[in-house]
C-alpha cells in the first residue's frame, strides 16, 4: 500500500447574503472559514481553494491563500481557476498573482454557470493550459486540468489528453474501475491523476444527487475505497460540500488508519 496524499477542498465564503453585501457577516465568515482550514491542515497533505463555485460569487480564492500563509499554514494550497468568469487577460493575471501567493498548482475548469451576470466564452480549459504552457508559466507553477469521473468516448477527452497538464482532477468518482481507465489513458502522456471523492453524508446527499453521483460503492466504507483510490493515483482529493464535520471526522480516520 502506498502512502497516500490527502488534499482536503474548501469553499470560500459567499459575497452575498440575501442578495446583499454586508461586511460584517463577510468578515465572520471568513474568521470561521480560516479557522475550519487551520484545524483540518493538521490532517491533511494539502489544501484545495475552489473559485466561485456553483457559479456563486465568493471570496477570492488567492485573498484567502495570503491570509491562510499569514497564519502559517505551510502545506501546500491549490487554487481552481474559473473560465465562466474570466477572459485571457483575466487568467494570465490570476495565474500570474497565484505564483506571486505562493500557490502550489492551478486547476483550470469551465466551471458552473454564474448566478448572477453573464458567462464568459473566451478560450476553452484545454486550450488555456497550451496557452499559459506557451506563455512559460508552467516553469514557475503546476498547470492542472480537470476531467470527467469516467472516460464515456476516448474521441472526447483526446484534446485534454493532448494538452498535456500536469495532472487530471477527476469529478467526484464512485467506481475504482472508472479510476483505472482514467490512470491507464493518462499514464502513456505523462499525466498524474487526482480523484475527487465526496464523502458520504447525510448532509451530503444533495450535492451528490445535484451531481448525479451514486456513492453506493463506498458509502458504508469510506476508507477503504479512498485507499484503493490512491494505491492507483498516489494522493486524493476529498470533498465535504455541505458539512464541515463530516469532512473532518472522515480525514481524521483516514489518519489513524
Amino acid at each position: 500500500m502506498v502512502d497516500i496524499k490527502v488534499i482536503y477542498e474548501m469553499n470560500p465564503p459567499k459575497v452575498l447574503y440575501n442578495n446583499y453585501f454586508d461586511n460584517k457577516i463577510i468578515g465572520k465568515n471568513i474568521d470561521l472559514f480560516l479557522s475550519r482550514t487551520k484545524r483540518i491542515s493538521e490532517f491533511v497533505d494539502g489544501i484545495h481553494i475552489t473559485d466561485n463555485v456553483l457559479g456563486i460569487p465568493r471570496v477570492s480564492s488567492l485573498i484567502i491563500v495570503s491570509m491562510l500563509k499569514r497564519m502559517g499554514i505551510l502545506k501546500p494550497i491549490s487554487c481552481t481557476c474559473r473560465l465562466y468568469d474570466k477572459n485571457l487577460i483575466s487568467v494570465l493575471q490570476f495565474v500570474t498573482d497565484s505564483i506571486i501567493a505562493g500557490v502550489y498548482s492551478v486547476l483550470i475548469l469551465r466551471g458552473d454557470e454564474p448566478v448572477v451576470g453573464n458567462k464568459i466564452i473566451d478560450i476553452p480549459p484545454t486550450k488555456i493550459i497550451k496557452t499559459l504552457s506557451e506563455y512559460n508559466f508552467d516553469n514557475f507553477i503546476k498547470l492542472d486540468l480537470s476531467f470527467p469521473n469516467r472516460i464515456e468516448n476516448f474521441a472526447k477527452i483526446k484534446s485534454k489528453l493532448e494538452a498535456r497538464p500536469r495532472a487530471f482532477v477527476t469529478q467526484s468518482i464512485s467506481s475504482i474501475e472508472n479510476l483505472k481507465a482514467i490512470v491507464n489513458a493518462s499514464r502513456p502522456f505523462g499525466i498524474d491523476v487526482i480523484p475527487c471523492i465526496m464523502c458520504p453524508s447525510k448532509r451530503n446527499e444533495v450535492s451528490a444527487k445535484n451531481i448525479d453521483l451514486d456513492w453506493s460503492s463506498y458509502v458504508n466504507d469510506p476508507e477503504k475505497f479512498i485507499h484503493e483510490a490512491g494505491n492507483l493515483t498516489d494522493k486524493v482529493l476529498l470533498c465535504s460540500p455541505n458539512s464541515f464535520e463530516d469532512g473532518l471526522d472522515l480525514v481524521k480516520r483516514l489518519k489513524k488508519n
